[in-house]
């Protein structure tokens, strides 16, 4: 299992992933650290709390980065399972004395990986500016690291089912794309928006349908800022008051999607293990 690990980062270093992956997360580390030197930021250190403006930097930064860098993290890693399937490198892989599930495990646990290592890299870098530059240190902010990374790998899982019935990372960057920026928000606002306008029953269960069975990467996000934060989460599901225009995000979320994740995974080992190659 970790010699498929390590052949997965030396992929990602050959194809020149590794590196660019790097490079762009370094430049975001630069841009983060040029934003909170100039004098506007300095200047609100001297008179407002710097717990509240770390954590609004920390939810901020967050909030809008988090489905790009999933999506981002999914294009990087989206070819590994194809380039596995090409004729030749599936060859060398079943001809040795390892079980097919070790194989596909191993693959798509060296993507989670991949990312673990590059959130921490990210996140890590950031924390640490903004601790050194507050001196306060929001310890919270790291479970970000693994939430981001959990996220990824529940949408990874559509990614390793796609790439084994197709053989393309295209198509499950396409469907990943759809599932991110499109269907899952339209899923996350359908009791206060969507049901009020079409009062029709038969389109509320479709809609619920789809929101309790595919995984939900916004809200883990909400989950992870609301813990930030020190906020409620819920358990068994998430609210919305109208009044006073709060959102609570709920665990249900992040355990469905673990569901989520589990069954396609252990459906794409049951079909890598019963094809031919």
């Amino acid at each position: 299992m970790l010699t498929i690990i390590k052949n997965t980062f030396r992929e990602a270093l050959a194809k020149k992933i590794f590196i660019g992956y790097y490079i762009f997360y370094a430049l975001v580390v630069l841009v983060m650290l040029f934003l909170v030197n100039v004098e506007t930021i300095e200047g609100a250190m001297s008179f407002m709390d710097k717990k509240s403006i770390v954590l609004s930097a920390e939810t901020g930064f967050l909030t809008i980065s988090w489905n790009l860098i999933i999506f981002f993290s999914i294009i990087s890693t989206a070819s590994f399972i194809p380039s596995m399937l090409e004729k030749g490198t599936i060859d060398l892989l079943i001809s040795k004395p390892i079980s097919r599930t070790t194989i596909l495990i191993s693959k798509y646990l060296g993507a989670v990986l991949f990312v673990f290592l590059s959130m921490v890299f990210l996140l890590g870098s950031i924390w640490l500016i903004l601790s050194f530059k507050s001196s306060y240190w929001d310890f919270t902010f790291l479970f970000s690291i693994l939430s981001i990374s959990f996220a990824f790998a529940v949408m990874y899982s559509i990614v390793v089912l796609i790439g084994l019935t197709t053989n393309s990372s295209i198509i499950s960057i396409l469907v990943c794309f759809f599932l991110i920026f499109v269907l899952s928000p339209i899923l996350s606002i359908r009791e206060t928006i969507i049901f009020p306008l079409f009062n029709n029953s038969t389109v509320e269960f479709i809609l619920n349908f789809l929101y309790y069975v595919l995984p939900k990467p916004g809200e883990i996000r909400d989950i992870t800022t609301s813990l930030i934060n020190g906020e409620t989460v819920n358990f068994w599901k998430t609210s919305f008051n109208t009044e006073s225009s709060t959102f609570t995000p709920s665990w249900m979320s992040a355990i469905s999607s673990f569901i989520f994740a589990a069954v396609l995974t252990s459906f794409s080992v049951y079909l890598f293990s019963r094809k031919d190659y």
